[in-house]
């Protein structure tokens, strides 16, 4: 039986269906842990996937790529929108890069959101010094030697990304606490429940004037803890 990999392989799909712009501006302004909190925990990326730099922050539609293919990932940048988020499933590899800044600076001139890769990356420093958001699983100086002729891909396609599936469209949010993949229907069904939260939040945090006790004793008594 074909794994959905191998159906997908060879696909370029041109067309994504993208969330609203105003949900996106929304999602913008939230970070990842509450819009988690939102979904139940789940669509969190591996914890190895971080961001390259600290206070990185993304926030857009997913444009996907399936594999580490060179012309693939070009492929999906051409296609690419301004705000999108590249999002590669390089299979996790770690010892060889896939992403750099030459490639970053380009995705920079069609004012792409970021670029998460679920692999290795390099040119770091100028990675960092482009203000390219990234988020990845590490760095090194070795590369792929292209082309990768026995490499298939696919553009736009559900892939796997940090142990996630990714539709092309999902919402992508990265912040210092990783990646959460929002799919692109749920989005909007929960867009005014995260902004309550955090305004609950922030009015909650906001109110305090000096510390206040948790008040957890007779809920740990009631659990058998012992008081000495």
């Amino acid at each position: 039986m074909s794994s959905p990999y191998q159906l997908a392989a060879g696909r370029i799909v041109q067309r994504v269906e993208r969330p609203d712009p105003e949900v996106v501006a929304a999602f913008a302004s939230y970070y990842t842990g509450i819009v988690l909190d939102s979904m139940r925990k789940s669509g969190a990326m591996s914890v190895d996937l971080a961001p390259l730099a600290p206070g990185t922050k993304v926030c857009g539609p997913a444009v996907t790529c399936f594999g580490a293919d060179l012309s693939i990932r070009r492929m999906a940048i051409d296609l690419a929108e301004p705000g999108d988020v590249l999002v590669v499933a390089a299979g996790g590899i770690r010892d060889r890069a896939c992403f750099g800044d030459g490639t970053a600076k380009r995705m920079t001139m069609k004012s792409m959101a970021g670029a998460v890769v679920d692999g290795a990356v390099r040119d770091a420093a100028g990675l960092r010094d482009l203000g390219f958001p990234t988020f990845c699983l590490g760095t090194t100086p070795r590369n792929y030697h292209y082309p990768m002729e026995a490499e298939e891909g696919a553009v736009n396609v559900p892939v796997i990304c940090g142990g996630v599936l990714v539709e092309p469209g999902d919402l992508i949010l990265g912040d210092d606490d990783g990646v959460v993949v929002v799919p692109r229907a749920l989005a909007p069904e929960i867009r005014h429940e995260v902004a309550a939260k955090l305004a609950a939040e922030r009015e909650v945090r906001g109110s305090w004037t000096g510390y206040e006790p948790f008040d957890v004793v007779d809920e740990l008594k009631q659990r058998g803890y012992v008081f000495e």
